[in-house]
């Protein structure tokens, strides 16, 4: 027999011998993985419906600590009770926990123990991002433990169906206010005009920026060039980048749409009656600047509609953004609030933007 042979022999009856001593090789089980049922692309449709979470494996529920809360973050993205910051906390809309038991309504769980169905005393808020949180200890009943937290963000989206009223929704221009709080402190003045069908609660409008109006010679003494005049409160020589003190002064702004400082972009949004106004909430826009180079992704705006005691009707709600970039420098989301006053259709400017569709076409599903 040839050495090459005897060491061949010799290798496959060594591992031959290894394979039937060595135990067979165990089959990982990974801990819990927590998804949210029915979710697409990051929306549910019915915020009175119980939320349902599934495992994908039966669970101890004794390990569970489950908290559903609105999605408020830092520019590090750190929600309120992950910043080193002792003055935010986290807004919790339900919970559960072995210890406090369940908060804001109660919990099912499937009984294989896999899927848990969470019931809430109220219907969840529309619009708002909203997201689930799992705590680290979370462990199957097959002795496997998550040990990172689990963060699966969410919210609930207004879908415009037939039969949705949206009367009190005047169709027509707003003057409107953003104030964005993050990543930048600024103002955003805009023009909105805004079509709405109101048999099925759907709109569509044209945004459209809104500068001080660069005509000086409006105050009784004229301006610089360098100025612009503001009538109102009082008639002042203000610096163009002034802000507006309220939508109310929408006659000393005038539309914008040509670049590089002017822009205009189309938002579509859902609108449902109430018993004084109207809610609102848009799908997600995008808004581009050319000068400077601004650029919001996933602008959405959560609003009242109504009239105040003199008839007028006004708006304030809050805004958020997935990103903002600064050039091709991404700042981080952004947030703040909003208000908008109806102009009378004798006030609204002869340039402005008008909706390029109808309301209604195709249907609007807004919420992000």
């Amino acid at each position: 027999m040839s050495t090459l042979f005897k060491l061949l022999a010799a290798t496959l009856f060594t591992g031959a011998v290894l394979g039937i001593a060595a135990p067979a090789c165990e089959r990982y089980e990974p801990p819990p993985t927590v998804t949210i049922e029915g979710l697409q692309g990051g929306l549910l449709f019915d915020s009175k419906a119980p939320l349902v979470l599934s495992f994908g494996q039966p669970i101890d529920l004794a390990t569970l600590n489950l908290k559903v809360a609105t999605l408020e973050a830092n520019l590090e993205g750190e929600l309120a009770d992950e910043d080193a910051d002792p003055d935010t906390e986290l807004r919790v809309l339900l919970g559960h926990d072995p210890v406090e038991g369940d908060r804001g309504g109660r919990i099912e769980l499937s009984p294989d123990g896999s899927q848990l169905s969470f019931i809430p005393d109220s219907a969840l808020p529309v619009g708002p991002k909203l997201i689930v949180l799992v705590e680290p200890g979370l462990t199957g009943t097959g002795g496997r433990t998550r040990v990172n937290r689990t963060k699966i963000p969410f919210s609930y989206s207004v879908r415009c169906t037939k039969g949705t009223r949206a009367e009190k929704l005047k169709s027509g221009a707003y003057f409107v206010l953003l104030e964005v709080e993050q990543p930048l402190g600024t103002q955003i003045q805009l023009y909105a005009a805004i079509d709405v069908d109101p048999a099925s609660g759907a709109f569509v409008g044209q945004f459209t920026n809104g500068d001080r109006n660069p005509d000086g010679t409006r105050c009784p003494s004229p301006c610089k060039e360098i100025d612009r005049c503001r009538l109102l409160p009082s008639p002042a020589c203000v610096p163009p980048s002034l802000r507006a003190g309220t939508s109310d002064e929408h006659t000393d702004f005038v539309p914008n749409i040509e670049p590089p400082t002017g822009y205009s972009f189309s938002v579509e949004g859902c609108a449902v009656d109430d018993v004084s106004g109207a809610g609102v909430i848009t799908a997600p826009a995008t808004m581009v600047v050319q000068s400077p180079p601004v650029t919001v992704e996933g602008l959405t705006m959560t609003a009242f509609f109504g009239p105040d005691d003199k008839g007028m009707v006004r708006a304030t709600g809050s805004l958020n953004a997935d990103s903002v970039y600064l050039g091709t420098t991404k700042l981080g989301a952004g947030k703040g609030s909003m208000t908008a006053t109806f102009i009378p259709v004798e006030q609204v400017p002869a340039n402005l933007p008008r909706p390029t569709k109808a309301a209604g076409d195709g249907g609007v599903d807004a919420g992000r």
